[in-house]
């Protein structure tokens, strides 16, 4: 058989009851409005004992790839909202329990959380910098106030320059690794 790839929103595309062995994302299952409602959509695509799979971001604190860079720039940046754990973003899944709760009134059992740390990085000083103006909590904010750039990207330079190795500029990227089975018989 041929594997099928289906690229879709998971909250709301109407997937083929029990049509699916596995469902996989990287960094995109923390973005559900209503993540009960999606991974429920998701687990009813899935085959009886079909598995469910994702990566997902610990909370920022735990990752200097996240907020050093941020950290760095945030006496030039203008203040930001409070964090809400519970709304969609990056972070929306880094309390254990929460996913844990969410997958369980989803219907998912077997849940299995284990967190991972990755020495992640771009290469040298410069293509560092130019990713992090450009991705994460620093890069949106950036997108957003192009003026503050000037400001605050030699603190950033600076900040990343004590993370520069003989591999470049690596920082850890810290991760959970989510996996969870759709019980036998309750696909649907």
């Amino acid at each position: 058989m041929r594997a099928r790839f289906v690229q879709a929103d998971g909250e709301v595309f109407p997937f083929e009851p029990a049509s699916f062995d596995a469902a996989f994302s990287r960094f995109g299952v923390m973005f559900f409005a209503d993540p009960v409602a999606a991974f429920i959509n998701i687990r009813r695509s899935l085959r009886p004992n079909g598995r469910l799979a994702f990566v997902c971001w610990r909370a920022l604190e735990e990752s200097p790839l996240g907020f050093v860079a941020l950290r760095a720039a945030s006496a030039h940046l203008p203040p930001q909202p409070d964090y809400d754990p519970d709304a969609p973003g990056p972070f929306a899944l880094a309390d254990v329990d929460r996913i844990r709760g969410v997958l369980g009134m989803a219907g998912f059992g077997d849940i299995k959380i284990a967190a991972h740390d990755e020495q992640v990085g771009s290469g040298d000083i410069d293509t560092m910098l130019a990713v992090c103006s450009r991705l994460g909590a620093l890069g949106k904010i950036l997108r957003e106030n192009p003026k503050l750039r000037g400001a605050a990207l030699p603190t950033v330079r600076s900040a990343l320059a004590v993370h520069n190795g003989p591999d470049g500029v690596k920082l850890n990227a810290a991760t959970w690794v989510v996996t969870a089975c759709c019980p036998d018989g309750e696909s649907v």
